[in-house]
């Protein structure tokens, strides 16, 4: 035999050898990838079966207030506890659209038929519950050159120790942006925060981007709760103790 011959077949068993390490590793990195699959649904049942609270009162935008009419004669409505930043009121037209457990699916706003759609309640007649989303019509523009915050949630304050999470669903239609919100269509915000250091915290400040006259952003069910809620997982009208006792009590 040769020494081409030798040289040959040496060649041809070493790609046999690198035809099945490949095929060898291919299948390793296969059930790597399906075992970390699992894990991860383990780990985000085992996190759902934990439970959330929401912790900032009036995350279901129910309690609402009217302010007097602005300077381009629109008299706008706010959730409760909503900071609306220095001139902002107005440049925007605020408006509150019910989404109401009970009401005939076929009679909903559009966009709470599509709100329900993503999160997942679709035709449900009943769902728990009730819960209000707010709409900003942009009316000037002038705001985008102001300094500090444009809108801030009721209660914006995460503390973020050890571990919090800020969820919302939010919507755009236009150019207006905040947090890469989807033009004509819902999203779901799910933040996780955490920290080794107990005094550490993240204001919710909504500043918008890019915005013009016309241009529509929607938000509903901005939430804060105590550790990390599942990013798989859609939030609902989530059970809030401090706004249950505070409806309580009030007068």
């Amino acid at each position: 035999m040769t020494i081409e011959q030798n040289i040959a077949e040496l060649v041809q068993a070493s790609n046999k050898l690198t035809g099945v390490v490949d095929g060898k590793i291919q299948v390793i990195d296969s059930k790597v990838a399906s075992a970390e699959q699992k894990f991860n649904g383990l780990n985000d049942e085992l996190i759902s079966n934990l439970g959330f609270v929401a912790l900032n009162y009036n995350s279901d935008f129910l309690d609402v207030h009217t302010l007097a009419e602005n300077a381009l004669g629109s008299e706008n409505t706010y959730p409760i506890g909503m900071g609306v930043g220095g001139g902002r009121n107005d440049c925007f037209k605020s408006e509150i659209i019910s989404v109401v457990s009970g009401s005939e699916p076929n009679s909903r706003d559009t966009e709470v038929t599509e709100l329900l759609n993503f999160m997942g309640i679709g035709s449900a007649r009943y769902f728990s519950n009730n819960f209000n989303i707010l709409k900003l019509t942009v009316l000037d523009s002038l705001f985008i050159e102001s300094s500090g915050y444009d809108f801030y949630i009721p209660q914006q304050q995460i503390k973020r120790s050890p571990s919090a999470s800020f969820m919302a669903y939010i919507k755009s239609v236009g150019d207006i942006k905040w947090r890469g919100a989807s033009n004509h269509e819902w999203q779901q915000i799910v933040d996780h925060h955490s920290s080794a250091n107990p005094g550490s915290y993240t204001h919710i400040d909504i500043n918008f981007q890019n915005a013009k006259v016309g241009d529509i952003f929607y938000l509903a069910l901005p939430t804060i709760t105590v550790g990390h809620f599942p990013k798989s997982k859609k939030h609902g009208n989530l059970y809030n103790p401090k706004t249950e006792l505070i409806r309580k009590f009030e007068v």
